[in-house]
């Protein structure tokens, strides 16, 4: 269960930190909020130091990993250029 509550908060903190680095608008400042939010409930709801150290390798690990969905994702939608 402790795995799980890592993973469910490093997918929606790693989540919202993506959202926050590819939007271009003031609104973007509304997933940091967000993404510090999350961190704030998870580090008082737990105390453990190891629990801690996974939920933040976890957000960035998430991050990462969209951020490589989000890359291919342009790549393939982007019109073929002539040669």
């Amino acid at each position: 269960m402790p795995a799980a509550k890592v993973v469910v908060f490093g997918l929606l903190g790693g989540g919202l930190i993506f959202l926050f680095s590819i939007m271009q608008d003031l609104s973007k400042y509304v997933f940091s909020l967000g993404a510090l939010y999350v961190g704030y409930q998870f580090f008082t709801r737990n105390d453990s130091r190891a629990m801690r150290i996974g939920f933040v390798a976890a957000a960035v690990g998430f991050y990462f990993l969209f951020i490589c969905f989000y890359a291919v994702f342009l790549f393939m939608n982007e019109p073929a250029q002539p040669a």
